[in-house]
């Protein structure tokens, strides 16, 4: 068995791999506890931390909105013949539709993405406003429709007529409308259909 090098920098060296390891080790076992915290049907509220155009930070806890997709971060259309990246814009119209107010998901699904879950939900706003039909509203989202069987469709429909946010874009927007599977068919069944807020007990 060969022998580790006993001079100081060695051992130096050998300390400072010993705590990554161990950092490396935590975060999978936090990710892990995380993962079992929250399930399909579970409800989370809090204060919202906007990562992207659909997604935001409870807390510890990954949301993803249900049924929507928005240009990823590099990713770039024409407007007018000029190229623009509408990633930026369109994380800050969700910070417009969440500014200030208490958000509540609802868990529908889990997405393992990057060594964490990303949950997959229905959200709403203290005031009960959908936040995916506010962004889609906008023009910042459009109907991811092999996940959400056109749920959005009447609220993107406006938006473009209107030539708003992604649909300024001279070709659309470039999201996602179908999976691997081509168009028409579903990517997941049965399809989830949005309840909204629970009421409120008496």
């Amino acid at each position: 068995m060969k022998e580790r090098p006993s001079s100081p920098r060695a051992a130096i060296y050998w300390g400072l791999a010993a705590r990554l390891l161990f950092a490396g080790l935590f975060l999978v076992a936090g990710c892990s506890v995380q993962a079992q915290s929250l399930r399909k049907g579970d409800q989370v509220t809090g204060r919202a931390t906007v990562v992207d155009g659909i997604s935001f930070d409870i807390k510890s806890d990954r949301f993803r909105i249900w049924g929507l997709d928005v240009p990823e971060r590099g990713a770039y259309c024409y407007r007018s013949g000029r190229r623009w990246k509408p990633f930026d814009n369109a994380a800050a119209a969700l910070r417009r539709c969440i500014a200030g107010k208490t958000v509540t998901c609802r868990v529908w699904n889990l997405k393992r993405e990057w060594f964490r879950d990303v949950h997959i939900s229905e959200c709403w706003t203290e005031d009960g406003q959908d936040v995916g039909q506010c962004v889609v509203r906008e023009g910042w989202a459009s109907d991811y429709t092999c996940f959400s069987d056109g749920y959005y469709r009447d609220l993107e429909t406006e938006a473009r007529n209107k030539s708003l946010g992604l649909w300024s874009c001279d070709n659309g927007p470039g999201t996602k409308r179908w999976g691997r599977n081509g168009p028409g068919v579903p990517c997941e069944t049965p399809y989830y259909r949005p309840t909204g807020p629970s009421p409120k007990p008496n």
